[in-house]
Parts: C-alpha cells; sequence; structure tokens
C-alpha cells in the first residue's frame, strides 16, 4: 500500500523513494553554546555573580559579593559532583573502611587536623552541613578518631542506627531507655546517653531496633529523637551505622523532611534523595532502601495530617 499525504481533506499518493523526514528533525534546537561575553557573564561580572536561567542561559539576576574566583570555584564544584572521585577511600588502610562496597567522595568526606582519615561524609538539610554521616567506631583508636572529628565539627548530638553494642559500646558504655513522659517507664525502642567525658557535652540516641524497623516505628523513632535532642541543632548532628551509609542516609532523610514539614508544610522527596546521594556515596544504593524511605515518608505525611 502507497504511503499517501493528508492535502485538503484528500489523500495524494507519495512517489516511491521520497525520504520522509521528521517535522521535528527540522525543528530549530535552542543552542547550549555560548558567546565570549555570555560565557563571562555566566562566571561573573565583576563583584556580582551572575544568575542563569541553565536550559536558556538568560541573565535572569545577579547577587552580589561574589568575586570572578568564586565564580569558578561553584562551577567547579558543580562539575566536579558529577564525576565525584574516590582517592583517599583508596589510599586509607583497608581496616578503616568497614565495608568495601561504600565508598566516600573526596569532595564531601569530613577533613579533621591531626587525623589522617575517617570514614564520615557532610550532608546538607536544610542548612549547609547540618548532617555527618559517618561509619560508627568498633575499636579505641577508631573512637579516638572519631571523637576528635566530633570536637572539630562542634557536634551537638549523635544517632546510632544500630541494634547491636559492638557499634555503640565506644561512643557511650552504658544507655539507658528513653522515656515518653516524665514519670513514665522507657520503651525498648530507643536509649539514650549523656557524654560528657573530656569536656564533652553531648547526647547520644541509639537506635535499639534498627535492625528490624518498620516505616512508621522509623518516624516514630526519629520523631522522638528530635524532641529528646531540641532539633533543630545549631550545630551538626552526627549519624553513624555500620558502614556509615545504608541506615543513616535513611534517617538523615526522615530527619530532614521533618524540618521540612515544620517549617514550610511541605516535602520534597526526590530532591532530598538525589542531595544526600550526590554528597554521600552509596546511600539509597538499593531499591529496597528507597522503598523504605518512600513508606517512612508516607507515615510522616500522614502524621502530619491528623495533627
Amino acid at each position: 500500500m502507497a504511503d499517501t499525504l493528508q492535502t485538503n481533506g484528500k489523500a495524494t499518493a507519495l512517489a516511491i523513494g521520497t525520504n520522509r523526514m521528521s517535522v521535528r528533525s527540522t525543528r530549530k534546537k535552542k543552542t547550549t553554546m555560548l558567546s565570549p561575553k555570555k560565557f563571562c557573564d555566566f562566571v561573573s561580572i565583576g563583584k556580582e555573580k551572575v544568575l542563569v536561567n541553565r536550559s536558556s542561559f538568560q541573565v535572569i539576576g545577579k547577587t552580589p559579593g561574589k568575586s570572578f574566583e568564586a565564580g569558578v570555584a561553584e562551577l567547579y564544584k558543580e562539575y566536579y559532583l558529577e564525576s565525584p572521585t574516590f582517592i583517599n577511600y583508596f589510599r586509607a588502610p583497608k581496616e578503616k573502611n568497614a565495608s568495601k562496597s561504600v565508598w566516600l567522595y573526596d569532595q564531601t568526606r569530613v577533613i579533621v587536623p591531626d587525623i589522617e582519615y575517617y570514614h564520615a561524609s557532610w550532608v546538607d538539610g536544610l542548612r549547609p552541613n547540618q548532617y555527618i554521616l559517618a561509619q560508627a567506631p568498633r575499636d579505641a583508636v577508631a573512637a579516638k578518631d572519631f571523637f576528635k572529628m566530633v570536637d572539630h565539627v562542634k557536634a551537638e548530638a549523635i544517632i546510632i542506627v544500630e541494634s547491636s553494642d559492638e557499634f555503640s559500646s565506644q561512643i557511650a558504655p552504658k544507655f539507658e531507655k528513653l522515656a515518653t513522659k516524665k514519670g513514665e517507664k522507657g520503651t525498648d525502642d530507643l536509649s539514650t546517653a549523656d557524654i560528657k567525658d573530656h569536656g564533652k557535652n553531648l547526647k547520644a540516641v541509639k537506635f535499639n531496633r534498627a535492625d528490624q524497623m518498620a516505616p512508621a516505628e522509623l518516624v516514630e523513632m526519629v520523631e522522638r529523637t528530635r524532641k529528646y535532642l531540641g532539633s533543630p541543632l545549631k550545630g551538626p548532628t552526627v549519624i553513624i551505622c555500620r558502614d556509615g551509609a545504608t541506615r543513616c542516609g535513611v534517617v538523615a532523610f526522615i530527619d530532614l523532611e521533618c524540618d521540612r514539614l515544620t517549617k514550610y508544610g511541605r516535602v520534597k522527596h526526590g530532591d532530598t534523595i538525589k542531595a544526600i546521594r550526590f554528597t554521600r556515596c552509596n546511600t539509597f544504593d538499593t531499591f529496597e532502601a528507597y522503598d523504605f524511605a518512600i513508606n517512612s515518608l508516607v507515615e510522616l505525611c500522614i502524621k502530619h495530617k491528623k495533627k
């Protein structure tokens, strides 16, 4: 059957061999190339950093106080994260990394003077560097480095997302059950410790059912933890688990969305998960982790609607 072309309500046969071209292919595409002037404007104009619509490269505004060097640094950071490196992870002694499958980005790792390497990453919340996701110290040597890091960053709290004492004994020798209300008995879900050794004044919370918690239980534990700690805090919150990523990422996600719901009455699941993944390697690496996080967020939203 011959190809036809509809014109004014009539069908006209096309000549055999006629090459039909999609109209889409003839449309003029927006260029992503910049003129020399636009590129310079894109980075900075004098002391003003230009805000640019990335799809059209049109200048939409300016923000003062940024030098040309600062503009270049921001561009570098943006593209660096698209192609991250792991040099320090591979240079570190094997015993300093708990898992061969959980790596550490160079760009966001926590750097501490007098410590060659500790497996920990900065993660942004509603404010920059709101969290540190780190692997739990399992021996005295690792604990020494861990608390040097905690002191250096002026952390205000530690959350331990592990049930086993193997991952909490180096943080505090003893944890007490967290009471729900004054005078009531504590539950088995959470336990707490005050860390005041060597001039420290930190609160630590341990998730005792981290190995078997359901989404609704995670939300309940995060909310009770926030109440106990007095969230939102001014300093960083250090969240630890055995590999510093798998469970830490989910807890940071729910805690961050608790902040967002409290402040704005909204949630941003996709952007939040991407932001955590881009700064903490190997978080949300499996469908199970993603599914658990989304179901936990649903539970959080249901609770918020009931309030």
